[in-house]
């Protein structure tokens, strides 16, 4: 069963077409208990092929229906109204589109700008991460302890730790 939406879409047209071919009962359909319309699939098939009979496969023209009617001054002035409207709509969007270009370059170049800065801070990072790591080190000493003799001169309580530097 499909709903008139779903049958427009099956049908490829409008949901109004639909309605008026069931208003007009060229489309067998019916209400349920909720109200709503439904199509069975058989008669949706059958509605659509009968449309498809009556489409005319092409349009002909025979000479006196296509007589040629000149344009009035009022409509020829809508005319050339819609063309000036056009051709300013264009250049609008002609301007837009190199703004769009150009804004795209900048970002181009603010998005280099950003990874070289990001590559620069991360280079100083890994500096100062070395300087630390170290200072954090602990420090041997490389040369022997020489004591001098003012080291000899000091007292027992003053000279607690002499390997201090």
């Amino acid at each position: 069963m499909f709903s008139p939406q779903q049958a427009a879409i099956k049908a490829g047209t409008s949901r109004m077409t639909v309605m008026n071919a069931i208003k007009s009962m060229e489309l067998p359909a019916h209400r349920n208990n909720r109200n709503h319309w439904s199509i069975r699939p058989t008669d949706l098939a059958n509605w659509i092929q009968k449309r498809e009979k009556n489409k005319p496969d092409h349009i002909t023209l025979s000479r006196s229906d296509a007589s040629v009617v000149a344009p009035t001054p009022a409509q020829e002035i809508e005319l050339l109204k819609s063309q000036l409207e056009l051709s300013f709509t264009q250049q609008r969007l002609e301007a837009a589109e190199q703004a769009n270009r150009e804004l795209k370059n900048e970002i181009r170049e603010l998005k280099d700008d950003l990874r070289q800065s990001r590559a620069d801070l991360n280079e100083v990072w890994r500096q100062v991460t070395s300087v630390l790591t170290d200072l954090a080190k602990p420090r041997r000493r490389t040369k022997p302890l020489i004591l001098s003799e003012e080291w000899r001169l000091l007292g027992d309580d003053e000279a607690d730790n002499l390997f201090e530097d």
